[in-house]
């Protein structure tokens, strides 16, 4: 039997995430940027991407009506990326890699960027990086924006999602800093409970606080961390103060066994939240915000 090719769509995101950002509204002298580190990160998870892939080909076989002899075997042979070509170069060399080698990737690269750029008098200037990612695959691209308000999506909310079983949580749900487990209600029993950020674009709506609430009662404003576990109700709270143009965007888990993790241990992140487990056992848990300025977003189109 001939081969047969379909085209199969895989969803990713695109964002942009600030670098830096240089607030110089109040000085009337413009100066110089003159260079700076920017990470350059490619990785790949192929049991998730495969098993992500696997449903869609399934489902896209079904809608399209094509049929496959018993016994059959079928995959991903090759990946071609839509949208602007030079954000599509890196996305697609990174897919085709996966598909061909089957095997994990990782790569950290940190590049000097040895551009001069001026800020001018009573001006703003930030630096925005490219970021891709999709079930098993998350990038970090070698293009760089400066032209202009362009920042990252900012966290509107997390969003509480149960399963009963890990192996059916989100594949963007949010990772541990350190590749600890990812489930909130681990070695409590119930639910498995997992966080999702949900992105918006207009910063009235981002979030500018987020606090953990424990209480004894159900609260009807949240979806409840300790789904199914014995013990005291645990919701996470956001404040969204259109007035502060100090907005969260990354954002991550932090896992300490034995001991509280302070924020001056958490690498690269601002604000760290009252612990999650706080009065019953097991480790401290916490989430990790980064915190910028988010003067203006736009919407970003591929």
């Amino acid at each position: 039997m001939a081969t047969k090719y379909i085209d199969v769509p895989v969803t990713g995101k695109l964002r942009w995430v600030e670098v830096w950002f240089i607030n110089n509204s109040s000085n009337p002298k413009g100066y110089q940027v003159n260079t700076s580190a920017t990470r350059y990160v490619r990785s790949v998870k192929i049991s998730q991407f495969n098993e992500s892939t696997k449903t869609t080909i399934e489902n896209t076989k079904q809608s399209s009506s094509v049929s496959a002899t018993v016994g059959a075997s079928y995959g991903p042979v090759s990946a071609s990326v839509t949208g602007n070509m030079s954000l599509s170069r890196e996305i697609t060399d990174t897919y085709s890699g996966t598909i061909r080698e089957q095997k994990d990737m990782s790569i950290d690269i940190e590049k000097t960027d040895t551009n001069t750029r001026n800020v001018q008098g009573y001006g703003k200037l930030g630096l925005y990086q490219a970021y891709f990612s999709a079930p098993g695959v998350d990038i970090s691209l070698d293009v760089t924006h400066t032209e202009g308000f362009q920042p990252e999506p900012q966290e509107v909310q997390l969003m509480v999602i149960y399963t009963d079983n890990a192996n059916d949580k989100p594949w963007d749900h949010i990772r541990e800093v350190t590749g600890q487990n990812e489930d909130i209600n681990s070695g409590f029993g119930g639910k498995y409970v997992w966080l999702k950020p949900i992105y918006t674009d207009q910063v009235s709506q981002a979030l500018t606080d987020c606090r953990i609430r424990i209480q004894d009662q159900a609260w009807s404003g949240g979806n409840d961390l300790a789904k199914g576990a014995k013990g005291k109700f645990r919701y996470l709270e956001f404040n969204k103060d259109t007035n502060n143009d100090i907005k969260y965007t990354e954002v991550k888990l932090v896992r300490s066994a034995g001991q509280p993790k302070p924020i001056s241990e958490v690498s690269g992140f601002d604000v760290l939240t009252t612990d999650i487990n706080k009065d019953r056992k097991g480790d401290f848990l916490y989430l990790a915000f980064k915190a910028r300025n988010a003067l203006a977003i736009e919407r970003l189109s591929t």
